[in-house]
């Protein structure tokens, strides 16, 4: 993906284990939008290095999706390694795995600039240190594209489970600062029990009522479900072209209210939001232009 990695909106990014290559295929031929290449929590220490080597050689043949890699954490002592043995034309964006602090994620964006790359920076946010500073990590870097939010961890720091009130809590938090920081919402973690497809409906209903844009995934058998929540509808797309038409021609006569032709007056959250879903459904060829 390159260079549009910063504006391009996914409904579905779906992790594959770098030591397992026998996945590759499957991954890419599935109608997942995004391949997330885990060298992180999914790979045993053993068999880190192979990982990499894998990895490292998918983004040199230039993979047929956009790919980002999960590297290990800045404070593993392995995301270094990992950075630099990924850096390739084939990489849309580096995750990274328990970001702690915003100096952490400027030592990631220096490697990328050392290594000529263009990639953006997803920082993950999987602890209460990381949550507190979440506005901190998401204007880090000008590279920084989304945050993520690392649930599993998360609840093992806060002490909680997944149906605690501060799991929405902290889902909230994170949506909200990333608006403040300018960037897109975030996607949704994984939903981790890949049998209960029912469990991952009613959950991802909930991730796009809150905010979210997309979400991740663990294996293909829970993209169709995602893709059905987080697909716009026409109704959304249309109200979204009127809702920035309406704001071209309030900049045109150098107004500031927009007050789309069903009477609708909107403010500037309304039309960020109209204009990831024009993004989106731009992406997904859904529309042809974009307003």
């Amino acid at each position: 993906m390159g260079s549009d990695g910063r504006a391009r909106l996914f409904r579905s990014c779906l992790y594959v284990p770098g030591h397992h290559p026998d996945r590759f295929e499957a991954a890419y031929n599935c109608p997942a939008d995004a391949v997330i290449l885990d060298l992180e929590d999914a790979v045993p220490a053993p068999y880190k290095l192979r990982a990499r080597a894998n990895v490292a050689a998918v983004l040199a043949d230039g993979p047929p999706k956009p790919t980002y890699v999960r590297v290990n954490s800045v404070r593993s002592g392995l995301c270094e390694l990992d950075v630099r043995a990924v850096i390739g034309p084939g990489l849309a964006g580096i995750r990274i795995a328990k970001a702690h602090t915003a100096a952490e994620v400027r030592e990631v964006d220096r490697l990328l600039t050392t290594g000529g790359s263009n990639a953006v920076l997803h920082p993950l946010i999987e602890t209460a240190h990381a949550l507190e500073h979440a506005f901190a990590l998401a204007t880090a870097a000008p590279r920084v594209a989304m945050l993520g939010l690392g649930e599993s961890d998360l609840w093992a720091d806060l002490h909680i489970t997944a149906d605690s009130p501060t799991t929405d809590a902290a889902r909230a938090r994170v949506i909200i600062a990333s608006r403040a920081a300018g960037l897109p919402s975030p996607a949704q973690s994984v939903f981790p029990q890949v049998r209960d497809l029912d469990g991952l409906l009613t959950s991802s209903r909930v991730g796009r009522r809150l905010g979210f844009v997309g979400r991740m995934a663990i294996h293909p058998a829970q993209i169709p479900i995602i893709h059905d929540v987080y697909t716009p509808e026409p109704a959304e797309i249309a109200e979204a072209l009127e809702i920035c038409d309406a704001e071209k021609l309030a900049l045109e006569q150098d107004r500031t209210i927009v007050i789309t032709p069903s009477g609708r007056m909107v403010g500037p959250p309304m039309i960020a939001a109209a204009r990831n879903t024009l993004e989106l459904a731009r992406s997904l060829e859904l529309i042809s232009e974009v307003g």
